[in-house]
């Protein structure tokens, strides 16, 4: 299968993945308790007026009428108005950057770490080095997230007061600096379980005859770790790595509370404690599509380093 052929298939997955996802999160939606009309307006306002707001969301109509109204307008991109009458792309263009900013400072420390630590083990593999990694990675992947954001809080925001501890800052030295405490509790969490699969593939292909065979004519040290173990050992982490940024999409939301960053997590935390429909479909889709468009990045990156994959 082709590079092209891989994304084509891919991205119609993710219109049918977005489909299924704004079906289940109707049916969601529509389940849970409460009247997303009595809560609009309060427990004071009169039924004509609830019954007029309904008429108004269109929660009057049958489901399937409400659902194929809800499709057709996320096609022309409006993802309706949020319960405090705010327009909900708006609030996730308001909310998004933190996000993102949040899962890319989380994901470039656990990868770097990952490499570095998962390299180390599988060169001294079976040796007081090895044995001492995997024993940490054995622990960290049983630490909640949370509670690694409240010991570095603890132990290393408050005593030093070099990281804030609670949003992001506006300018890029305190973005910078808010980002650190927040992305490595994420790290902590992610890189365990990339430095086992890293490990296993690392030394997989350390022990393999074209190495051997590399080795022979010479080729040694970073052209050898670069060009030829780390090209063909990424492959499957790569695939892990896009599966867990899709784990991230949602895991995010303990992070933006246990920091008090106003990214889309805490915005779809509160919208389900509201119950405000709108917002709370918009943002999972945006988090599905992050899902999907990660595996697809994963397998063309996979296609491309490993040319077997790959048909002429």
């Amino acid at each position: 299968m082709t590079a092209t052929r891989i994304v084509f298939t891919r991205l119609l997955q993710l219109v049918l993945v977005l489909l299924a996802v704004t079906l289940v999160v109707f049916v969601l939606t529509q389940i849970a308790p409460g009247d997303a009309a009595r809560l609009r307006l309060g427990p004071r306002a009169s039924a004509d007026a609830v019954s007029q707001l309904r008429h108004q969301l269109g929660l009057d109509q049958s489901l399937p009428h409400q659902y194929l109204a809800y499709v057709n307008r996320v096609l022309h991109g409006d993802f309706g108005t949020s319960i405090d009458g705010q327009s909900v792309a708006g609030v996730i263009g308001q909310r998004i950057g933190h996000t993102l900013w949040l899962l890319l400072g989380t994901l470039v420390l656990a990868v770097s770490a990952a490499l570095v630590l998962a390299g180390v083990a599988a060169w001294f593999r079976d040796r007081p080095v090895d044995h001492v990694i995997r024993l940490g990675v054995l622990l960290a992947l049983f630490l909640p997230a949370f509670w690694v954001g409240f010991l570095l809080i603890r132990l290393v925001a408050i005593p030093t007061g070099w990281f804030p501890v609670a949003g992001l800052g506006s300018s890029t030295g305190d973005l910078l600096r808010s980002l650190v405490l927040p992305s490595v509790t994420g790290a902590i969490i992610l890189t365990p379980i990339l430095v086992r699969s890293l490990r296993s593939s690392l030394i997989d292909v350390l022990d393999s005859e074209y190495i051997a065979v590399a080795r022979s004519l010479g080729v040694g040290g970073p052209t050898l770790i670069v060009r030829h173990v780390l090209r063909n050992a990424l492959g499957p982490v790569l695939t892990l790595l896009a599966l867990n940024v899709g784990y991230l999409f949602f895991g995010v939301v303990i992070l933006e509370a246990t920091f008090d960053i106003s990214g889309l997590g805490s915005a779809l935390v509160q919208a389900s404690a509201q119950r405000d429909v709108y917002t709370v479909q918009g943002i999972t889709l945006v988090f599905a599509t992050g899902v999907v468009l990660a595996n697809i990045f994963g397998e063309t990156v996979v296609s491309l380093l490993d040319p077997r994959t790959v048909s002429a």
